[in-house]
């Protein structure tokens, strides 16, 4: 049982290290495609999805609240964010933003905490499961900010003819 946790808190680990490194584009200000936006959100869900299950205390009303208020969150932050969009490539490039990659930043903090405190120090958890709601509440964040910026704000921008992986339009 304690190798399964193990693995369980290194996969989470590895996810939400994907998940940040998956966000630099947005920090680049890079024209990317919609497998490019979804792909940090699929991989912090994964990762607070561990968070959740490797959760000694299981406290369900509190993840719920923390993925509720996440997502609504997520979904007015979209609404700010400053976006432009090819319509004709389906390239969407964001302005320099910083609380996306602050939030997989936070997530990953999270995912290598619990590590440390239930594989290297064998600390007694207090079964509050507030880890994982944080995990939950970061991840649903993420998840409401994407679906916001791509289908409220992209589509009322002006057209830029964008290359992918490209910072500034072509023309």
């Amino acid at each position: 049982m304690k190798s399964a946790l193990l693995l369980y808190h290194l996969a989470a680990v590895l996810l939400a290290a994907a998940a940040l490194w998956s966000m630099r584009h947005e920090r680049h200000e890079r024209a990317t495609g919609r497998g490019t936006w979804v792909l940090p959100v699929a991989l912090a869900t994964a990762t607070a999805a561990i968070l959740l299950i490797v959760s000694p205390g299981k406290r369900v009303e509190f993840w719920i609240v923390g993925i509720a208020v996440g997502f609504v969150v997520g979904l007015g932050a979209g609404t700010v964010v400053s976006v432009n969009m090819d319509f004709e490539r389906k390239l969407v490039r964001v302005h320099r933003t910083w609380d996306g990659v602050g939030a997989a930043a936070l997530l990953l903090l999270l995912a290598v905490a619990r590590f440390i405190a239930s594989d290297l120090t064998k600390r007694q958890s207090s079964n509050s499961g507030l880890l994982g709601a944080m995990g939950a509440f970061l991840a649903a964040y993420l998840c409401g900010r994407a679906l916001s910026m791509y289908f409220y704000n992209a589509p009322r921008t002006i057209h830029l003819d964008m290359i992918r992986g490209e910072r500034t339009p072509t023309g």
